[in-house]
């Protein structure tokens, strides 16, 4: 059977990182270990801890006292992997049963990187509407084919042997993207699976969604020459023709994201550190009803 790590770069996850490893249980025995490199102040480290006693999972806590970011999280999580494949997990997302496993049969031959569904819950305000727009807008964009959008998601496989051979900067904002990029230099191929679901909570502030925003127009501003030079930038009648489509669908949902947009000048002067990758956290994204969640994808 093929050997499964799955990693979790963690800073400040202590409203869900039990409920991501409690999800995580259920997926044995394809998982053969679980890494988690957390720079974490607040208790995280001690729930992994508490919860490593009685867990059949065998996870591995690399604890560091100082905020590194998460390009060095992932970094030391693709070093110290023991498997065939690495599915990468955001601390803040519930994946459904089957998304460790939809993912990682992904990676085989010339496969190097699956990437997944990102599907909103618990969406509140206009903030919220607007989040589930942009993501329903992104699922859309691709299926429509290989772009510089197919791998920004909230969990991905990577094939371990591959992985080892990536350094990732530490400035990197867009590690998903990066990752895609350098698969793609290397003569590899890349996928994405609308099988493979994993559940995240949207911003219900706009000062969240802000920081969102602004963060993903940065990561993609680091690495534009390597997107230009790949030719997978997306087309931009690709981008307004499925905009439409969705704003069809979804016309609440389109019209939050036009309101979003025009405050954002107002909430992006509230943020710090826009440019760095030790950005501001959305903190009204943190805990997902798992129960609640664990009916929905059980009927």
């Amino acid at each position: 059977m093929r050997r499964v790590t799955v990693g979790i770069p963690a800073y400040n996850e202590e409203r869900n990182i039990v409920n991501l490893l409690r999800s995580l249980e259920g997926q044995q025995p394809l998982i053969s270990e679980v890494i988690i490199s957390d720079d974490s102040s607040d208790r995280t480290p001690d729930l992994v801890r508490e919860f490593a006693k009685s867990s059949p999972l065998a996870i591995t806590l690399l604890h560091h006292e100082t905020r590194r970011g998460a390009a060095e999280a992932w970094n030391e999580i693709l070093y110290k992997a023991a498997s065939d494949v690495i599915v990468f997990y955001d601390a803040d997302t519930i994946p459904h049963p089957s998304c460790t496993e939809q993912l990682a049969l992904r990676i085989s031959g010339n496969m190097a990187l699956c990437a997944s569904n990102s599907q909103p819950v618990q969406a509140a305000g206009v903030a919220g509407r607007a989040s589930v727009f942009i993501s329903n807008w992104l699922r859309s964009i691709r299926q429509s084919g290989l772009s510089q959008y197919t791998v920004m998601g909230r969990a991905l496989a990577i094939n371990a042997s591959t992985a080892k051979k990536i350094q990732i900067p530490s400035d990197m904002i867009a590690i998903d993207l990066y990752l895609q990029c350098r698969i793609l230099e290397m003569g590899l191929d890349v996928a994405y699976n609308d099988d493979a679901v994993v559940y995240f909570k949207p911003p219900s502030s706009m000062q969240d969604l802000a920081s969102q925003v602004v963060r993903a127009v940065n990561g993609h501003n680091q690495i534009k020459d390597m997107v230009s030079r790949l030719g997978i930038g997306l087309p931009s009648h690709v981008a307004i023709a499925q905009a439409l489509k969705n704003a069809a669908m979804d016309p609440i949902g389109a019209a939050s994201t036009v309101i979003g947009y025009s405050l954002m000048p107002y909430y992006m002067s509230r943020l710090k550190h826009t440019d760095s990758a030790k950005w501001h956290t959305a903190d009204s994204s943190k805990t997902i009803d798992y129960q609640q969640l664990k009916v929905r994808y059980s009927d």
